[in-house]
C-alpha cells in the first residue's frame, strides 16, 4: 500500500480512496470498501453508403467503416446493425438528390418497432433537389436487437449517401 506524506502525518492512499463515493479505486488495489471497477474500453463502430439509389419502402444497405472488435455492434447483413444489451448513442445522416418535387422520409427501427419521432423528413417543391437530414438519439437495448433505417419517398432519387455512428455508452444496464 502506498503512503502519501502529509505535513501532519502519513496517510494511507487506500483510506482516502475508500472514503469517496466513487466506484473507482484510485490506489489501483482492489479493496472491498472501494468495489473496484475495471476501466471500460470505448466501444464504437461506423457504417456508410456512397453513390447509391435508395429504394422506396426498403431498408438502407450499409458497409462497415470502423469495425467494433468486441462484438457489441456488428453489421449482420447490409441492412441490420446488431446491438447487444446496453445504452447507445447513435447518430445518422442521409442525403440524396430527389429527381422530382416530393419528399423523403427515413425511419429508424430497433427493439422490434419503428420510431417515427426519431426519423428524418425532407420535402421539396423543385426537381433535381438535394435532400438531406440527420438525427442523433440515445437508446436503451434491454436484449439483443437490430437497428435499421427504412427509406420512403414518393419520387425517384440518385446519388444517395448515408452514415451511421454507434457508440456504446459506459452506463451499466
Amino acid at each position: 500500500m502506498k503512503k502519501i506524506k502529509n505535513k501532519h502525518k502519513n496517510i494511507s492512499l487506500k483510506s482516502i480512496c475508500c472514503q469517496s463515493n466513487t466506484n473507482y479505486c484510485c490506489c489501483n488495489n482492489c479493496c472491498p470498501q472501494c468495489q473496484c471497477v475495471e476501466p471500460a474500453y470505448d466501444i464504437f463502430a461506423s457504417f456508410f453508403l456512397f453513390e447509391k439509389k435508395f429504394e422506396n419502402g426498403q431498408l438502407i444497405p450499409f458497409t462497415t467503416g470502423i469495425k467494433d472488435t468486441t462484438g457489441n455492434i456488428t453489421l449482420v447483413n447490409e441492412t441490420k446493425i446488431k446491438l447487444m444489451p446496453g445504452y447507445y448513442f447513435i447518430s445518422y445522416r442521409l442525403s440524396t438528390i430527389l429527381d422530382d418535387a416530393g419528399y423523403m422520409q427515413v425511419t429508424p427501427s430497433y427493439n422490434g418497432k419503428p420510431y417515427l419521432q426519431y426519423g428524418i423528413y425532407f420535402k421539396t417543391n423543385t426537381a433535381s433537389s438535394s435532400a438531406s437530414g440527420s438525427n442523433s438519439i440515445i437508446i436503451y437495448v434491454p436484449s439483443q436487437t437490430y437497428f435499421k433505417l427504412t427509406y420512403n419517398s414518393n419520387v425517384e432519387n440518385r446519388s444517395g449517401e448515408a452514415t451511421i455512428t454507434v457508440i456504446k455508452l459506459k452506463k451499466p444496464v
